[in-house]
């Protein structure tokens, strides 16, 4: 238990100093809670726990730098820098992944899991196993968890991410446990826009 503790620190330390310069008020608290479902749902799917709090912890680092002087209330604005990215995280969580003091903490096979679920974990139309789908549904619910995390978008804009997420990532989902959670939680997350 302490070894795991011990990299989830390290992995945390290393990707927060890139979080930290990065969507003020939503790339931190997004990836910890993308981290709680990811770890939630990879033990109640019996999926590796550190490969998945792993890439979570790294599946957007990519973002850092790409929104210099962007309105980030534009979904637009949010959604073209989708496909960069994920390759920038990808490369960025390999660099870290395979540093001396790192490596043995994984095995190859999961520092390549998880290098690819970073790496297209944002490219909806290509999600097809298992491990892929359950961990676009932790990033997902870490998006509208709204007692971990505050929306940036406006109201036109929230409404329009609304209707994406409905048609191209909750209809997607194939765990109970995430269903059950996007159940509980997309209710007070469309009232959250209706409302502004």
């Amino acid at each position: 238990m302490i070894e795991k503790e011990k990299i989830h620190a390290e992995v945390e330390r290393h990707v927060l100093g890139f979080l930290e310069k990065g969507r003020e008020g939503w790339d931190i608290p997004h990836t910890r809670a993308v981290v709680y479902y990811a770890e939630e749902l990879a033990k109640a799917a019996g999926l590796d726990v550190l490969v998945f709090v792993t890439a979570a912890l790294f599946h957007d680092v990519g973002y850092y730098g790409l929104f210099k002087d962007t309105d980030l209330s534009q979904y637009v604005n949010v959604r073209d820098k989708k496909a960069l990215h994920m390759l920038v995280g990808a490369r960025m969580a390999r660099e870290f992944l395979e540093r001396p003091e790192i490596i043995e903490y994984y095995s190859p096979e999961q520092i390549e899991q998880i290098v690819h679920l970073v790496g297209v974990h944002d490219d909806l139309g290509a999600l097809s196993t298992v491990e892929e789908l359950v961990f676009m549904e932790a990033d997902t619910l870490g998006a509208i968890d709204l007692s971990r995390v505050i929306p940036t978008f406006d109201k036109d804009n929230g409404l329009k991410y609304i209707e994406s997420l409905k048609t191209r990532r909750l209809s997607r989902f194939i765990s109970d446990l995430g269903k059950q959670y996007a159940t509980a939680l997309l209710p007070a997350f469309e009232e959250y826009f209706e409302q502004m």
